[in-house]
């Protein structure tokens, strides 16, 4: 009797039990699942990661930073800057470009997956103006990794299966001739998607686009009309880079006018990532010099600006480091007397030499596409055609517009930064410049003063060294030495590319055997620079 009245009591307890070891199962479902890093990101959000990688790594970055010291924008002077200046390994090691160009590809893969979401079976299809504008910015990456990189993996690249796991293990190389139709076809695709809407329950980008979502208020119908600008920008801008391979350049420099006229009509309408608050957000170029000090001002840059009585002269550099917080305390009030580091001969280490204000330009905004380098285009579009008078006024327009934004550098280092000093380059000055150093320039060689001053312009804080680089090597596949180099190592090792990544390097027999020893970046120009590369 007993044994039964304990048997009932088990029975009892089980019954009460069960519920809760139910429970238990399903927590035990729960356990190492991460809630705080979800497997599937709403493609809104994965696109603002997209703008900021894009804007701080990819323009930004060390593509940029590199460029500017090959292009005697700056003189590297410490570590890998210097070692970039002085020509010692650094521009035919594999690692030296490997952060941008894993960032590159990261983002590929990222707008391949927003693409994939957005396009026809997609968990977001019918939001078209999203899926536009993945497309510019895949076309944006594609064109910045084959410019410098040129014949890259690409149709293979960043392609994965359902589990994760990439489809290719070796992906091929692909040639940059293929690889511009891709771009063109995405920018092309791009203008109709966005002529389109939203429509999935997802909804539209709004303020997550960080490039237009202020500029348009997050209003979709305005952001819609912002991008197709960007994009016959673009085109603009990719048409100019084949110039050399052209069958028909009459042809195709018409059509840039055409898409210049299609494209930005004020500063406003730029692309350009202005989220950097001097806070917990930095302009890359500031945060790369805070960090390393691995930078001195251009000999030979200070040299061209006083060659032409430049009033950015006495306004763009800084002196006087306060050596307990690394950073110089004053502007240069006469900058010819700037202490400025000898182009490919500098003395090494940090803060040897004064440096650029833009060094110290906490905040400037990152220039994806700006309006100057559109009037810079037309004029020399104008010049190739024999415009010459045209050409002239919107010179004049492109230095107007290339002083604000050098103004907007050099206030942000002075009053957002705290180096004392002042900037003036407003609209009087730059008539005055023009007026008296520019036109008599201009009129001796229309299209050389065009392309210098466009250089020029593209010294600062906002990531367009890498078109001044880009811009110098299609001038030379044209037979055009139009920009003056100081770098005695120039005369054998200038560097013509830049070297693949070393992650692919080391982990793809394609990009091994096409890296070689390296040396190649000094004898083999990309395919639209009149390489077979």
């Amino acid at each position: 009797m007993k044994r039964n009245k304990i048997a009932v009591r088990l029975f009892a307890l089980a019954l009460v039990t069960l519920p809760f070891a139910s429970c238990t199962e399903d927590k035990m479902d729960e356990i190492n699942f991460d809630k705080n890093h979800p497997q599937t990101v709403t493609s809104k959000f994965i696109m603002t990661d997209v703008m900021t990688s894009t804007a701080v790594s990819t323009v930004g970055g060390d593509l940029s930073l590199y460029a500017g010291i090959y292009m005697e924008h700056e003189v590297g002077i410490d570590n890998q800057m210097y070692n970039a200046e002085t020509r010692s390994g650094e521009p035919n090691v594999a690692a030296t470009y490997n952060n941008s160009w894993e960032s590159v590809y990261r983002n590929l893969r990222s707008i391949k997956d927003v693409i994939a979401k957005c396009s026809e079976g997609g968990v977001e299809a019918g939001n078209n103006v999203t899926l536009g504008v993945a497309k510019v910015l895949y076309a944006y990456n594609v064109a910045v990794l084959t410019d410098v990189y040129g014949d890259v993996p690409l149709s293979e690249a960043c392609e994965y299966t359902e589990l994760g796991t990439p489809l290719y293990m070796q992906p091929k190389i692909d040639k940059q001739e293929d690889i511009y139709k891709v771009i063109m076809e995405n920018l092309d695709e791009a203008l109709t998607l966005l002529d389109d809407t939203d429509g999935a329950s997802s909804g539209s980008m709004g303020m997550q686009d960080l490039i237009y979502g202020t500029a348009s208020n997050g209003d979709v119908e305005a952001e819609k009309i912002l991008w197709k600008k960007a994009v016959y920008g673009l085109k603009a801008r990719y048409t100019m880079r084949l110039l050399a391979k052209s069958a028909n350049k009459t042809q195709d420099l018409n059509n840039v006018l055409d898409y210049i006229s299609k494209s930005f009509s004020s500063a406003d309408e730029e692309l350009k990532f202005s989220v950097y608050d001097g806070n917990n957000q930095f302009n890359p170029f500031f945060d790369f010099m805070y960090s390393r000090t691995g930078l001195g001002a251009s000999e030979s840059l200070i040299k061209k600006l006083i060659a032409r009585n430049d009033p950015r002269l006495n306004q763009s550099f800084a002196t006087d480091w306060n050596y307990n917080y690394g950073q110089p305390m004053k502007q240069v009030a006469d900058g010819a007397n700037t202490y400025a580091a000898p182009n490919g001969a500098p003395a090494q280490g940090t803060m040897n030499y004064d440096t650029s204000l833009a060094c110290w330009a906490i905040t400037a905004p990152t220039q994806l596409l700006s309006y100057h380098e559109l009037l810079f285009i037309k004029a020399e579009v104008l010049c190739r055609l024999n415009k010459t008078s045209e050409a002239e006024s919107v010179l004049r327009e492109a230095i107007i517009a290339g002083f604000i934004n050098t103004e907007i550098t050099l206030k942000s280092a002075i009053y957002d930064w705290g180096i004392s000093g002042s900037a003036d380059l407003s609209e009087k000055v730059a008539n005055d410049y023009f007026d008296n150093s520019v036109k008599a320039l201009f009129d001796a060689n229309p299209l050389k003063e065009t392309m210098i001053q466009k250089y020029l312009a593209f010294f600062g804080a906002s990531g367009e060294s890498l078109e001044a680089y880009n811009d110098y090597r299609r001038l030379k596949a044209m037979g055009e030495s139009f920009i003056e180099l100081s770098n005695p190592n120039n005369k054998s090792k200038f560097p013509l590319r830049y070297t693949y990544g070393s992650s692919d390097v080391l982990s793809n027999q394609n990009v091994k055997e096409a890296f070689g020893d390296g040396q190649y970046v000094y004898s083999e120009n990309v395919w639209w620079a009149g390489g077979s590369r």
